[in-house]
């Protein structure tokens, strides 16, 4: 079993915000970690979809043209292809993201069977 203290691991920077990957997910499940007035460019994932987890804190989030403020212990979609951008405003921020490839929506449901002992 491994355990994750998302304060532990929680890194700020000066420059920008920061990315820290999730023990051993290469990128796939990351912490971001926005000091206030820090900001993603609008950008976008052509193979994956992205999940957001508002940790900490608030901020802006735009997907597509809409562009909304989010708050701790909301979750967010950006679908694969289509641009999105966070903006932190004056406290610290702290997202959890996944990516998923849309592809294995299809294995969902063999994923998801569990055996029984």
């Amino acid at each position: 079993m491994e355990l994750v203290e998302l304060d532990s691991i929680a890194t700020f920077s000066e420059d920008k915000y920061s990315k820290i990957p999730i023990n051993g997910t290469k990128g796939l499940i990351r912490l971001l970690c926005f000091k206030p007035n820090q900001s993603v460019p609008l950008h976008k994932h052509p193979e994956g979809d992205e999940y957001f987890f508002v940790v900490k804190g608030k901020g802006r989030v735009r997907v597509g043209n809409e562009e909304i403020e989010v708050g701790s212990g909301t979750i967010v979609r950006a679908p694969a292809n289509v641009l999105h951008q966070w903006k932190n405003g004056t406290e610290k921020l702290i997202l959890l993201s996944v990516l998923i490839a849309p592809s294995c929506y299809g294995l969902a449901e063999e994923i998801l069977k569990m055996e029984y002992i």
